[in-house]
């Protein structure tokens, strides 16, 4: 079997990663794999880069004036198609594409034309939208209608002047109900009831969970991490930067540092220097640690931690959590679109959003409990080598005649 898949990113990134991790798991069965992309780190084996720098400035210029993600970059994808018709693929995966470097109403044309057996992952909501990879976080519903008049004209990918998003979700439908094989995988639950709201109703639709590799991402000794991070006999708890600290979840932190006993510590990861200087306050109580790009030091956070709180409002299926819960540590987070999803039985809590009481109420049940089950739990459910032989699975299913 000879499977191509298509990705904003390879090898770096949340996406960029999981495509790498699908090609793996395809070689280790004894398949061929190959790779599109609009950005690497390094020369990819039976890669192809899609378009060139210039092009990707046209298109995101062309977005930004008009509205419309996905419909420029006509020469890069016509040559990339002629790509494609030379590995002649027996499977195509789409990923993320809405990152200005490929034509989608052309490659869904083409597949159609071809009849190639096509699967699409939803990592976002943009495949059944006019315009939004989110809408939650505006409350709006409008993909199941038509779009059109779009609350998030002024978010990315920005629209200074127009707002085609009826237009646009009308062509998604067109173009992807072309497809004659098309299988449509949601990387959670969350996700795929959302699409069959709207266009995609009536679309053959999976879930596949993400993974994570639970090589890096295990249990390790809790005390001896203490130790080397400097917080003996503290209670840890870990947050992400870009979530906690957000303008909208100002009360939220404030609380929670408010709530800290002298033997808590907060552990905040990903702070910019903007952010740093805001905690310095709080230094008694709050730990601020920048962007950490290794995955082992990571894990050693995560591993240190005694709970780590997610709060997030709009993820489709927060890494994070799988992430933290793989380490040994359990999670509370908000009951908000895939994230309630990763929380198993003893591995931590689910409560309703934005109830900041509940969020302190449940870290001080992990303190009286703990969870000494996560680790073991995590390994079975989100190891990624067991997530992506379902794709494998749903390969072979889409390329029976």
């Amino acid at each position: 079997m000879k499977v191509l898949q298509i990705n904003a990113t390879y090898g770096y990134g949340s996406t960029g990663l999981i495509m790498r991790d699908i090609g793996d798991a395809l070689r280790s069965s004894g398949n061929e794999v190959f790779f599109a992309y609009q950005s690497s780190k390094a020369p990819v084996e039976n890669g192809y880069r899609i378009g060139n720098i210039v092009d990707w400035k046209v298109h995101a210029l062309l977005c930004r004036m008009f509205g419309k993600q996905g419909y420029y970059s006509k020469l890069a994808t016509r040559k990339f198609l002629k790509h494609l018709d030379k590995i002649a693929p027996d499977v195509v995966h789409l990923h993320n594409l809405h990152s200005n470097y490929i034509n989608l109403n052309m490659l869904l044309q083409y597949l159609a034309k071809k009849n190639i057996p096509t699967v699409i992952t939803m990592h976002d909501c943009w495949y059944f939208t006019g315009k939004c990879f989110h809408y939650v976080d505006v409350k709006c519903s409008k993909f199941t209608s038509g779009c059109g008049n779009c609350p998030k004209k002024s978010a990315p990918p920005k629209s200074l002047v127009f707002d085609p998003s009826a237009k646009v979700l009308k062509d998604r439908k067109k173009y992807l109900s072309s497809i004659p094989r098309l299988k449509i995988v949601g990387c959670s639950e969350w996700i795929c009831n959302e699409a069959k709201k709207g266009i995609m109703k009536g679309f053959d639709i999976t879930t596949i969970r993400n993974g994570v590799d639970t090589d890096i991402f295990k249990s390790r000794d809790k005390q001896a991490l203490k130790k080397k991070f400097g917080l003996e006999d503290k209670f840890v708890i870990m947050g992400m930067a870009n979530k906690w600290l957000l303008p909208s979840n100002s009360d939220f932190w404030e609380k929670i540092i408010a709530s800290l006993s002298e033997n808590d510590k907060a552990v905040i990861v990903g702070c910019t220097d903007t952010q740093k200087s805001l905690l310095e306050r709080y230094s008694d109580r709050v730990i601020s640690v920048g962007f950490v790009s290794d995955r082992r030091e990571l894990a050693e956070y995560y591993a240190m931690s005694d709970v780590f709180v997610n709060v997030t409002h709009a993820d489709t299926l927060p890494t994070v959590n799988m992430e933290s819960i793989c380490c040994g540590t359990p999670v509370v987070t908000y009951d908000s679109c895939g994230s309630p999803e990763l929380v198993l039985e003893g591995c931590g809590y689910v409560v309703p959003e934005n109830d900041v009481d509940e969020i302190i109420n449940k870290i001080e049940l992990v303190k009286k409990e703990g969870c000494a089950s996560c680790a073991e739990i995590g390994k079975r459910s989100f190891d990624k080598k067991m997530c992506y032989e379902g794709y494998i699975d749903v390969y072979r299913e889409i390329i029976k005649p």
